[in-house]
């Protein structure tokens, strides 16, 4: 296969920031992450939109303009953050990664592997996601990820290849349910990111607002009596991280108040994202147009 120009472009100049970002001491390379964030989040007017218009629509009138705008800068800090933890995860020992991070409540994850429950983590790009899955996966066990292929197939190779090394199985979204299926029946654990927008799924309730999500953790959960898992991984500081485990859904035991399980469940995990975002709105990813379904005009600039 013929590899475009663009392409390789792209994937050296990723590795000449990977290599910049290996060797620079933390105490210099923090203020210049922070300057990048702080350049991305005055510069870019597309976004910068869409984040003031998704917080517009989540928090109306609850919150300031100016809280608002602190939460742009904010959000590309943990965009940029992010991208520093998947380049230096690639080449961290389970002792680093484990080092940077704290967990609560993982006796809960403990005793449903023990009492022989099939598991599905359920988080959100927020704080530090790029470490809460990694973590997880060599704490637990193998972790099968939902997750789109990358355009770029030198950057996909390398996303792959740190996934492995991080004990993460990468499952294509376009065969997402086939190959969840698949991890599931050889007794791994699935994990999924569940906040964005999507085309097809079930209609739920987001900050008040009808957006549409996927319904697929749900589907699993019901099919296979799996424990639901929610984890938030809240960033203290730069590469220090609180990974929070929430309190665990299991299927089989559920007291359903309605008919449509599904849809009930696809709620509560949407529902759980919510009350973490209105904790600390400005750790969540607020660049992406999740209120699309009703308010795609909104977006327009």
């Amino acid at each position: 296969m013929e590899i475009k120009t663009s392409h390789k472009f792209v994937y050296y100049l990723y590795l000449f920031f990977r290599f910049l970002f290996n060797y620079t001491p933390n105490f210099i390379l923090k203020p210049i992450l922070k300057s990048l964030a702080w350049i991305a989040s005055v510069s870019s007017k597309k976004y910068r939109k869409i984040v003031k218009t998704n917080l517009d629509i989540a928090f109306k009138d609850e919150m300031s303009d100016e809280k608002k705008y602190s939460i742009v800068y904010e959000s590309y800090k943990s965009l940029i953050f992010n991208m520093y933890e998947f380049i230096e995860n690639q080449r961290a020992t389970k002792e680093q990664i484990f080092a940077k991070a704290k967990m609560t409540n993982e006796d809960l994850v403990w005793d449903a592997i023990k009492n022989g429950k099939k598991i599905i983590f359920f988080t959100a790009h927020y704080g530090g996601w790029e470490i809460a899955l990694p973590y997880c996966a060599l704490k637990f066990g193998t972790i099968a990820v939902v997750n789109r292929k990358m355009n770029n197939p030198l950057m996909n190779e390398l996303y792959i290849q740190a996934r492995d090394n991080n004990n993460i199985i990468m499952v294509d979204k376009k065969i997402a349910a086939k190959g969840m299926l698949k991890a599931l029946k050889q007794n791994q654990h699935v994990a999924v990111v569940v906040d964005q927008h999507i085309g097809i799924g079930v209609e739920v309730e987001f900050f008040g607002e009808k957006v549409m999500a996927t319904d697929s953790v749900s589907r699993l959960a019901l099919k296979f009596d799996s424990v639901l898992v929610p984890i938030f991984c809240e960033m203290n500081d730069f590469r220090d991280y609180t990974i929070k485990v929430g309190q665990l859904i299991d299927a089989s035991s559920y007291e359903f108040k309605t008919e449509d399980k599904i849809k009930e469940l696809t709620q509560l995990q949407a529902t759980l994202i919510e009350e973490q975002i209105r904790d600390k709105p400005e750790q969540w990813f607020w660049q992406h147009k999740r209120f699309k379904h009703k308010h795609a005009e909104f977006y327009t600039l």
